[in-house]
């Protein structure tokens, strides 16, 4: 089961985060019956919150989140590969930039 802060494996297909052909770690905002709010994170485009490698097992390499949201069906973010919660303090750093922004 997913929950809000756990960060998910999911393809940019999937996402519309890009039409590159990878799969991207994100980081749950919100989830709804239906469809859950992910925050994709990025290693080419710098962002408000910069996270390490090790603020998650989901990530190979340093990368930022943004005030970047997608939307997925709840089907395909329960089926994604799961990392669990990223750590502190990015965790709320991220969660934070959400709740200033509209998703």
């Amino acid at each position: 089961m997913i929950a809000v802060g756990d960060v998910l494996i999911l393809h940019d297909a999937d996402t519309g985060a890009s039409t590159k052909n990878v799969l991207r770690p994100c980081l749950v905002i919100a989830i709804t019956s239906t469809m859950v709010v992910v925050a994709p994170r990025s290693v080419s485009v710098s962002g408000k919150v910069p996270t390490p490698a090790t603020a998650s097992t989901g990530f190979d390499r340093p990368g930022s989140f943004s005030r970047w949201r997608c939307r997925v069906g709840r089907p395909t973010a329960e089926a994604a590969t799961h990392h669990g919660q990223m750590t502190e303090p990015y965790r709320s750093q991220v969660l934070a930039l959400s709740a200033r922004s509209p998703t």
